[in-house]
């Protein structure tokens, strides 16, 4: 919904809605010339098609009647029956009806055999240079042709054969019954006939021809030509439509189809015309079809160029520069442009950054004070609270006269009191932390000898690592004070680090011990980060320490307070974040 608000979009769609009606004429009009184009042509050729198809079955049934006649009016052929086989008669007679034969087959260009068969002998006129072969190859067709000219009781129809012996394979025959066991005959190649269909077409440099074997209206397979890109088998010839559009075989090319059914015998006669052929004797059509969309694309190029300059660019760098400013890189500003309307947006939004770089300044600075002063307040509660405790000790020690014990105390309360003194940086590295946790901890073994044990986990990478000072003590501590009570077993303190691989880097610090755990309603209360009773008031520094951790790194730290297992003992787990999130929190 916002990227339809967009006004670069809006822009792009009213463009569109202006030219989308006239690139939709233009290509409506150009498909209304391009199918009248096709109408045109395809009648064109369909009518060649049908003069061509109805001159052939006028030439076969010529043929027809020129053979019928032959039976029955030729003196020649009428006497052969007469004359004893091998007799001179007989030897003469077949010499002139072998002239005739001979003088016809070369009158008809569509004849290639003219012959006489009986069982005794076989004349052929011939173009055919091969003689014994062709005798041979009507003695073995010309019984089955006579069988079925006897079903067949159309006269001039001609029958579908094949023999591999001829040049082309495939041939029409037709028989004629003359007297007793004599017939007279034709032979037409069906190559010769596609031939000259394929001169209709140059060749098929303009169109692939064919002629294909039917059967009840259906083409059954190719006989001679039909190489072309369409497979026609199977198709139904019955309805003969003035054209059919179809797909190639091997290709994605359209081919306008037509095909006509001889009526002397089963034969469909076929064209398939490219139809990107159709568009070749109109070359400012094809051009304009060619063009227009690329046309159409580069007035939208240059249009969406020549906004992008004027509008979306200018428009581009404000958007960008708010976004920067909303992300605190105040320093952003505007290069003005020539429009008037821009100039004036960029002088207003940068006299508005300026403005608000200098607001953000001052409150930053207002805030730092804020967090300084609430750090050191801090440090001051932390710091009164365990000198009271180090104090309670030494006047233990100098009350029982252990004045070793007082020096040692004093030995490591001065150490202490070095690194409080040296508290005020900042962050100190986890390693200090731990060093100074030792002072403390030597301090309570002197008050409780073989009671408290303290054991460390830490990899020695992780001890550099920058914390903030007075971090893990304060837990320590409380440790003690609180989970120390009536003990008589040896009371444990471990402290443990490991690296966090699961939420985002840093570090873990865990502080368990095996005391008497948290009381549930102050375990509550820590977890929600409530203030804690007065009675609570020993804790003060572990709160200290949270709002100390959320003053450094916001939240990108986290105290987990939890009992061990068996509700014994207390689990405190600090996450330190990474410094890439550090650095993020101090930006």
């Amino acid at each position: 919904m916002v990227f339809v608000q967009s006004l670069k979009v809006k822009l792009l769609l009213s463009f569109v809605a202006v030219i989308l009606p006239l690139v939709l004429f233009m290509i409506v009009n150009t498909l209304y010339a391009k199918e009248v184009v096709r109408e045109k042509v395809s009648q064109t050729y369909r009518n060649t098609l049908d003069i061509f198809v109805k001159q052939t079955d006028n030439n076969l049934s010529a043929t027809s009647d020129y053979l019928m006649k032959m039976a029955i009016l030729d003196s020649d052929v009428g006497l052969l029956s007469s004359y004893p086989y091998a007799t001179d008669n007989y030897v003469l007679t077949k010499v002139r009806i072998y002239n005739k034969l001979m003088r016809d087959v070369g009158f008809y260009d569509m004849l290639d055999t003219i012959f006489l068969y009986s069982n005794k002998d076989v004349i052929i006129g011939t173009k055919n240079n091969n003689y014994d072969m062709m005798k041979q190859l009507l003695r073995d067709h010309v019984p089955v042709i006579i069988e079925n000219d006897t079903n067949n009781q159309v006269l001039d129809y001609w029958q579908v054969t094949s023999d591999e012996r001829m040049p082309s394979k495939n041939m029409l025959m037709k028989t004629f019954h003359v007297t007793d066991d004599i017939y007279v005959g034709a032979i037409i190649l069906v190559q010769d006939i596609a031939d000259m269909l394929g001169k209709q077409w140059s060749e098929g440099a303009i169109a692939d021809s064919g002629l294909y074997l039917t059967h009840e209206n259906q083409i059954v397979n190719t006989l001679a030509g039909g190489e072309g890109p369409v497979r026609l088998d199977g198709i139904n010839i019955g309805n003969e439509r003035a054209y059919v559009t179809m797909k190639g075989s091997e290709s994605s090319d359209s081919y306008l189809v037509m095909y006509k059914g001889s009526q002397t015998a089963d034969v469909a006669y076929s064209i398939m015309l490219p139809e990107k052929s159709m568009l070749q004797g109109l070359p400012f059509l094809q051009m304009v079809v060619f063009l227009l969309p690329i046309g159409i694309i580069i007035l939208l190029v240059l249009y969406l160029i020549f906004v992008q300059r004027i509008m979306f660019k200018p428009l581009g760098e404000l958007i960008l520069g708010m976004k920067k400013i909303s992300l605190g890189m105040l320093d952003v500003r505007l290069q003005s442009d020539k429009t008037v309307e821009f100039v004036f947006l960029a002088n207003t939004f940068n006299t508005m950054a300026e403005q608000i770089k200098t607001l953000k300044i001052g409150m930053y600075e207002e805030q730092l004070r804020v967090k300084q002063g609430e750090l050191k307040q801090l440090q001051a509660q932390i710091n009164p609270h365990f000198y009271m405790n180090s104090l309670n000790i030494i006047y233990n020690f100098a009350a029982l006269k252990d004045h070793e014990s007082v020096k040692k105390m004093s030995l490591h309360l001065a150490d202490y009191f070095r690194f409080i003194m040296r508290a005020n940086r900042d962050t100190i590295t986890l390693d200090e932390e731990l060093r100074h946790i030792d002072n403390y901890i030597t301090i309570q073994e002197l008050r409780f000898p073989n009671k408290l044990v303290v054991t460390y986990d830490i990899p020695e990478p992780l001890k550099n690592f920058p914390i903030p000072a007075l971090t893990v003590q304060p837990f320590v501590e409380n440790s003690i004070i609180h989970g120390f009570k009536n003990r008589k077993q040896l009371f444990v303190i471990h402290i443990s680090v490991q690296q966090d691989i699961q939420d985002g880097g840093g570090f873990l610090l865990t502080i368990a011990d095996n005391g008497v755990g948290f009381p549930p309603d102050v375990l509550e209360q820590l977890r929600e980060g409530k203030p804690l009773a007065e009675g609570e008031s020993s804790r003060l520094g572990i709160m200290n320490v949270a709002h100390r951790l959320s003053l450094h790194y916001g939240e990108g730290a986290s105290i987990r307070f939890a009992n061990g297992e068996g509700e014994t003992g207390t689990v405190i787990t600090i996450k330190f974040p990474s410094m890439t999130e550090r650095k993020a929190s101090a930006g």
